[in-house]
């Protein structure tokens, strides 16, 4: 019985902790603090400095910004028919596409000694890494929720 509707329909991205205006501020702060030191440093006698605060500053900038955009990475797993499709996003906005066979598929959760995890997709003799931008317990979660999606799916409860 297929109506259409996937079985399992997932989007993961990774957390933010800030939004991006609050990103802004942080910079906006910072310049108004090396301000502050920089009126000192000039003062006395130090302007030498001056050039290195303006380039940890724009170096600061950028690595928020960097820090920003890699937000936007996503990646998309649906099981519905006869696949199950991963779609991967990008930071930078390209796409990838990836076709799995459910019947093939098996989810591994690798663990290592100090807490970590990787969550691979295996069929045959393909691998996939999904979920490496969270964290080791939202792996674990979706590991189960993957496992049951496909243990209903192959019970014929699509």
């Amino acid at each position: 019985m297929d109506d259409g509707k996937p079985l399992l329909d997932l989007k993961l991205w990774p957390h933010r902790a800030m939004e991006r205006r609050h990103f802004a501020w942080v910079v906006a702060g910072v310049a108004a603090l090396f301000m502050l030191l920089g009126i000192r440093f000039l003062l006395l006698g130090a302007w030498p400095i001056l050039p290195f605060m303006a380039v940890d500053l724009l170096i600061l900038g950028w690595a928020m910004r960097a820090s920003y955009r890699s937000g936007h990475a996503a990646e998309r797993l649906r099981l519905e028919g006869r696949d199950l499709k991963l779609e991967r996003v990008s930071p930078l906005g390209g796409r990838q596409q990836v076709r799995l066979d459910p019947l093939a598929v098996r989810v591994e959760l690798e663990s290592f000694p100090d807490a970590r995890n990787r969550l691979w997709l295996l069929e045959r003799n393909r691998r996939e890494p999904l979920g490496a931008f969270l964290s080791a317990g939202e792996r674990e979660e979706l590991a189960e929720v993957l496992e049951e999606a496909l243990r209903r799916w192959r019970s014929g409860a699509r």
